[in-house]
């Protein structure tokens, strides 16, 4: 813990871009990518080894580590399954959970292929992925008969600039992989009093909800629906699995859940994308009460790539709440402060919640 506190710190930058950097790279391995007035973490909170997640017979995950590595520029190999994350903490929530032993960071296999013919020319500038020099990072394992790849991209919706490579990669992961289901899953703002931190959303539905960059698109507030999949194991990770996180979240007055359907306490399901970092709060500052039950900044691109397909895959978007409602009558800066600390301390352990969603609606095809 001392040696953690002499670690140095980033302070959280007053624009939209500094912000959503902070999320996309944030370690919670890494002290030093904390916010400046973030406090000290407990070391519980901190991914260690997790405890013991009582899969069924004969579904628990297992890691498929190639022979040979790949080359970078290569295509991805053909699976039933891909699954795309996006921030560093997710990333090694998904690992810890679906890749065991084989860990985002150091094990997972770099993905370049078309980076610089095609996408490289098409970033913004100070896009992250200009950084890494690389599309993302991925992995095989398999849930029962079905192969999956666990991909962390580095392209993102709303730090990539407005030719938006985000969809191109889509449309290529899609034709290399070949899948019958794909999945845009990770954290998110929970929209509404009744979510609470670590429920996760599996939705078949997304929106656009965009007031920035792309405000004058034709797909702005565009939604899109993939058909229904029947997932039978999620009532039983519901029961037999979810409370897994229930003691690294202190937060939590119950244990986590997976939400498919609305209820009289969830009407919506919906995920949306903002193309900046919009959040819920008491007052409803963003209009995001009406539209969903997660917010984040991505998963509606998975849905018009999709819609130019003739032969699309089936597709989910699945998002843990890592931040629960804000008080809206803090300053707005404070709110954002807030909501990024929550996310540094409970961001790792809200998505293991949503890996194990992702692993039920891989185990129910």
């Amino acid at each position: 813990m001392e040696k953690q506190a002499m670690a140095p710190r980033k302070l959280l930058g007053n624009s939209p871009d500094d912000i959503i950097d902070h999320i996309l790279q944030y370690d919670p391995e890494d002290a030093s990518t904390a916010l400046k007035a973030s406090s000290i973490q407990p070391l519980f909170l901190a991914p260690s080894t997790l405890p013991p997640i009582p899969w069924p017979k004969g579904f628990a995950p297992k890691s498929k580590p190639l022979s040979k590595t790949p080359a970078a520029d290569a295509p991805l190999p053909k699976a039933d399954v891909i699954i795309v994350t996006w921030t560093v903490a997710e990333a090694l929530a998904l690992s810890d959970v679906l890749t065991p032993k084989y860990r985002s960071k150091t094990d997972w296999y770099p993905y370049s292929h078309n980076w610089l013919s095609i996408f490289k020319p098409m970033i913004h500038g100070l896009a992250p992925s200009l950084q890494s020099n690389r599309l993302g990072t991925w992995f095989k394992t398999q849930i029962g008969k079905k192969s999956v790849i666990c991909f962390k991209s580095e392209l993102h919706f709303a730090r990539d600039g407005a030719k938006m490579p985000i969809k191109d990669l889509w449309k290529q992961l899609i034709e290399e992989v070949q899948p019958s289901l794909i999945i845009t899953t990770g954290t998110a703002g929970g929209i509404g009093s009744n979510v609470q931190l670590g429920d996760v959303t599996v939705s078949n539905k997304v929106r656009f909800d965009c007031t920035r960059i792309f405000k004058k698109t034709p797909f702005c507030s565009q939604e899109f629906t993939s058909k229904k999949l029947s997932l039978g194991k999620l009532n039983q990770a519901n029961a037999k699995l979810m409370d897994v996180t229930t003691s690294r979240l202190p937060e939590a007055t119950r244990t986590s859940v997976i939400i498919n359907k609305t209820s009289a306490k969830f009407k919506t399901i919906d995920v949306v994308t903002t193309d900046f970092f919009a959040f819920d709060d008491t007052t409803d500052h963003f209009k995001l009460q009406s539209l969903g039950m997660a917010v984040e900044m991505g998963d509606a691109t998975l849905g018009l790539a999709c819609s130019e397909l003739e032969k699309p895959p089936l597709w989910l978007a699945i998002r843990n709440a890592s931040d629960p409602q804000i008080d809206g009558t803090l300053p707005y800066k404070q709110q954002v402060e807030m909501a990024a600390r929550i996310y540094e301390k409970y961001g790792y352990w809200t998505t293991v919640n949503s890996a194990i969603a992702c692993w039920a609606a891989v185990a129910s095809l």
